[in-house]
Formats: structure tokens, sequence, C-alpha cells
């Protein structure tokens, strides 16, 4: 395919998150973030979408990395509980639910320094043979899942 220049994950985007995702003992993956000044919302807070963003990606590399699955997401859920500030170190964690076929259901949070969550998500993810496809092929795919047609 390439060479990736994923926002998420690549280390060669000049202005991507360069996000280094990995298992854990618990079968879990994590990651790290740091949010700097110019990932912020209002003041001295993260930007929801971008803490969205880094869910979502740590959930992609969790299935591609994980289990050799790459993955698109069909639907993402997000609920925000706390405010992530500007310069924490945040880790972000995925567990998959269940896997039924290409489909996959995986929860992700975000946890501040004091173990708090921050942040929750609920991910459908569909699962690809390999590489990219069309976006007519990829409506098509996700009228597999209730309520996306």
């Amino acid at each position: 395919m390439g060479q990736s220049f994923c926002f998420g994950c690549s280390p060669d985007n000049p202005i991507g998150l360069h996000l280094e995702c990995f298992p854990q003992d618990d079968g879990t993956w994590a990651t790290y973030f740091t949010p700097a000044r110019y990932h912020e919302s209002y003041n001295g807070i993260m930007h929801g979408g971008l803490a969205a963003t880094v869910l979502d990606e740590l959930i992609g590399n969790h299935l591609l990395k994980g289990l050799g699955r790459w993955a698109v997401t069909a639907r993402l859920e997000v609920r925000f509980r706390k405010p992530i500030p500007i310069g924490a170190r945040v880790k972000f964690v995925s567990r998959i639910v269940r896997e039924k076929g290409s489909l996959f259901q995986v929860a992700a949070w975000a946890e501040l320094p004091d173990g708090r969550i921050a942040v929750e998500a609920r991910a459908e993810m569909m699962a690809r043979e390999t590489g990219l496809a069309s976006t007519t092929s990829f409506s098509q795919e996700f009228k597999q899942l209730p309520g996306l047609e």
C-alpha cells in the first residue's frame, strides 16, 4: 500500500499525533497522549473531537496489530465525562467486547492521571480483507449494520 501518512499513528506525518499503540497483559491495548496547547478547545482543555480521534485510532490499531484485521469505523459513540487538561499524560485503552464475522464491537476509554475516566467510547468496526476500497463498496457493506442503511 505504500508509505502511510496516517494522521493518528504515522511518524512521517508532520502534523500527526504520532501515537504508539501497544498490547497490555490483560488483552486490552493502550496508548498515551499528552495534549499540548495547540490541541485545546476551551482554555486549558483538550478538544473533544481530538480525544475521540485518539480513541478511534487506538481501536483501529488494536484490531490491525492485535488481530491482523484491517478495519474501518462504522459507528463511534463517545461520552465525555471529565475535561482532559492540557499537559496531562492521558492513558487511552481499548477492549474488544464482541466479534461476529467481520464485525467487531469495541469499548474504549481515556483515563486521567488520577485514574478517573474522562471519556468513554463504543465502536462498531467492520473488518476488511485487505487494502482500501471504494466508497461504493463501503456503503454496500455498511448495510449489514443495524441502523446504518
